[in-house]
């Protein structure tokens, strides 16, 4: 029995069926994953001192460093175009066990007014980076590691304290040591891999979340939607979302990829925040104001 189609019509159905999956495959392996969207928003911070002037924070998820390519150094040059004022890594820094030279020379490059800080994620525990290289490479490229921990920081606007959540998935999370320093009149930012830890926030002072982790599904087919999302953030796939009691979230899609070397209909992002003192403008405004390019 012949698997190919006697009518013509139907022959050229399979060929240009042929030519969109090839073209798919070519997208997912080839482009998407290099290819990187700038996501900018505007989130409006009613606690910080009216006047204060904009502070640009930039998020990085997911950045899973295996080596310094094209994609890399693109990042590089586009958090550098942005002239951070704070950068924050919500964990996931690396593929595999080995690539500290690598790691470490991503993250030098990486530079910003007020402060670099990075938290671990569930693939840097099951490398075995924080008990091994990880903490002194991460140190020696400039940036705050914070494992259940806080440091403070002082603007023009008055203080804000970046708390660092260790990775929840492999049970390192301490929510209440990471904020045992953080006052009440402080703009709290809480910085976490997996989003889902906002169903435990209870009643401390957070403004804002920053996580990643879910990669924005990483392959997203159409009419179908993205094929894998760890199963307890599902709720929470990228972009902000208000959290109880009264937080902000913010989920990055992530700059890497792991396990398969993909990306479909979901390119990497470099998300850059600016942080507004005051009320968002206009009564049915939402409280963020994106824009991609």
């Amino acid at each position: 029995m012949s698997l190919i189609p006697r009518t013509r019509g139907k022959r050229l159905l399979l060929v240009a069926a042929a030519i969109m999956a090839a073209c798919a495959g070519v997208d997912a392996l080839l482009i998407e994953p290099n290819w990187i969207e700038v996501v900018r928003s505007v989130e409006y911070l009613p606690m910080v001192r009216p006047g204060a002037p904009d502070l640009t924070l930039v998020h990085l998820s997911d950045i899973h460093i295996g080596s310094l390519g094209y994609r890399e150094r693109r990042a590089i040059q586009i958090v550098d175009d942005a002239r951070p004022d704070l950068i924050v890594v919500s964990g996931d820094l690396v593929r595999g066990g080995d690539h500290p030279r690598d790691l470490q020379e991503f993250l030098s490059s990486l530079r910003s007014r007020y402060g670099n800080f990075v938290v671990w994620g569930n693939h840097d525990y099951w490398d075995g980076v924080p008990g091994a290289w990880g903490p002194e490479v991460v140190r020696r490229a400039g940036f705050t590691l914070l494992t259940n921990s806080s440091r403070a920081i002082t603007y023009p606007g008055g203080r804000i304290v970046i708390a660092g959540l260790d990775d929840p998935v492999t049970g390192h999370d301490n929510l209440r040591l990471a904020m045992s320093r953080v006052l009440r009149q402080d703009l709290c930012i809480l910085v976490a891999h997996t989003p889902d830890i906002v169903s435990s926030l209870g009643n401390w002072d957070i403004d804002l979340v920053l996580a990643g982790h879910t990669h924005g599904g990483q392959v997203r087919l159409p009419l179908v939607g993205p094929l894998y999302i760890p199963y307890a953030s599902r709720e929470y796939l990228e972009g902000w979302f208000n959290v109880p009691p009264g937080a902000r979230l913010h989920v990055s899609r992530g700059l890497g990829w792991s396990w398969l070397p993909v990306r479909f209909l979901c390119r990497p992002t470099i998300d850059v925040i600016t942080l507004r003192a005051g009320q968002p403008p206009g009564q049915r405004v939402p409280k963020s104001i994106i824009g991609q390019s």
